[in-house]
């Protein structure tokens, strides 16, 4: 078999075996590495899904092999057996242009006791010629990795004018601290509407209480879960509402949360919030509910929306309406980072980067992915429905990036504030006003 081949086959070996299961974070770290060693030549680019056996090109490597580690997490080396295939045949392409390099991409998960981030905090004393030289990892991590010295920044290979072609959420992460960080690649989460384009045939409102004054309009939200505390988080930063205090901790405040909390309650109160929304806690309920027709209108994300299937559903996409305007969207990432100290490595690694954040290469495994690229030549690739190309593209032009943490206890505390308001148990003023004591606790 063709080295090409045996290695695209190890990479779709990896897929089946991600979706298994089989992916365990917790594994100890000499374990790790030796489940995930991969012998290759300098021709070749390897796999190496984590927890599973060791696998052997069969050719012999020369002394002027040079080797190049990148740790991806699986939700984004294999997210779908197409980007799987589409990144494999970069890689052998950047391959071809290098015939000295092997190539060694290893699945990790980004967090835990087996992720990218502990290895790097504890691999340099200990097993620094197994670490990589480039990494994916969410771009709200970028500052704290590079704090700890873990990533590099990229100011010597880039100037602002080259994320000129990010759209504007992205460039501020990749710059989070007028430095360049990492170059964002996708951008996840980007919240909207769909509704039944049979059931509402006029333009939805862009405004809340419009829209939730039609009692032929009904939506239904995963209210007890995380899209109900950014739908919240929208309302109450559109609303003035920030997420620090004076001295830069977390903090909310009593007003524009309540005007938040208040919008919610009026759509409840309206019969506008469907009563199954208190009761959800993942957008594929909530879609669940609107495919039996029990709401005409729910909210997703991209993420979410790329990967059903909807060919023939009579559906149209349209923004949250907010109090006196659409809601900014709130988008999350994932970047690539640099990891390696040595000059030789760093240059190869950074050529590797710019070469699959190319607008060619990012929009084909993008679309191929189903995730939004950060990158607006790279969304004008996508192949296909243009209306829906045209919406999203206006969406991330005017989104800002989630500003705290989603597993931060801010995070958390609107959540619960969101959930007692939709579910009925504590009206708005009580929900906002137990929602800053709790911050302040």
């Amino acid at each position: 078999m063709g080295t090409k081949w045996t290695v695209t086959l190890l990479f779709l070996i990896s897929l089946a075996l991600s979706a298994c299961g089989l992916l365990n974070s917790a594994e100890n770290k000499d374990a790790d590495a030796q489940d995930t060693t991969v012998t290759a030549t300098p021709a070749a680019t390897s796999f190496a899904p984590r927890n599973t056996p060791d696998f052997e090109v069969p050719v012999t490597a020369t002394p002027a092999a040079v080797a190049l580690k990148l740790w991806i997490p699986p939700e984004i080396a294999v997210r779908t057996e197409t980007g799987a295939q589409l990144m494999a045949d970069q890689l052998f392409a950047f391959n071809a242009k290098h015939p000295t390099v092997v190539i060694q991409v290893e699945q990790k998960n980004v967090s835990g006791a087996g992720g990218i981030l502990s290895y790097l905090r504890t691999g340099r004393g200990v097993a620094p010629l197994v670490l990589p030289d480039m990494i994916a990892i969410p771009a709200d991590l970028l500052p704290a990795a590079a704090n700890e010295n873990l990533i590099f920044p990229l100011d010597d290979v880039l100037d602002p004018a080259d994320l000129e072609s990010l759209f504007p959420p992205a460039q501020e992460m990749a710059r989070p601290q007028e430095r360049i960080l990492g170059y964002p690649f996708a951008l996840t989460q980007l919240p909207y509407l769909v509704y039944n384009s049979h059931a509402l045939t006029s333009t939805l409102p862009l405004t809340w209480n419009r829209m939730i004054s039609d009692t032929e309009r009904s939506m239904v939200l995963a209210a007890g879960g995380p899209d109900g505390a950014l739908l919240a988080l929208q309302f109450y930063l559109d609303a003035g509402g920030t997420v620090v205090n004076e001295l830069g901790q977390p903090a909310l405040q009593s007003e524009p949360l309540e005007l938040a909390l208040e919008a919610l309650q009026n759509g409840r109160d309206a019969g506008f919030l469907v009563q199954q929304s208190s009761n959800l806690s993942t957008l594929d309920q909530s879609w669940q509910v609107f495919l039996g027709g029990e709401a005409n209108i729910v909210r997703t994300s991209a993420d979410y929306y790329l990967a059903q299937t909807t060919v023939g559903l009579p559906v149209e996409f349209t923004v949250t309406p907010g109090i006196d305007r659409p809601l900014t969207p709130i988008v999350d990432g994932w970047a690539w980072a640099i990891s390696t100290s040595d000059p030789t490595q760093r240059a190869l690694a950074q050529e590797l980067m710019l070469e699959l954040v190319s607008s060619p290469n990012l929009g084909a495994w993008s679309q191929g992915s189903t995730i939004l690229p950060a990158q607006r030549d790279a969304l004008g690739a996508w192949i296909g429905d243009e209306a829906y190309v045209g919406f999203v593209e206006q969406e991330l032009g005017r989104a800002r990036p989630l500003p705290v943490d989603s597993n931060s206890k801010l995070f958390t505390v609107m959540g619960d504030a969101v959930f007692q308001v939709v579910s009925g148990s504590k009206t708005a003023q009580e929900a906002a006003d137990d929602a800053v004591a709790a911050m302040q606790s």
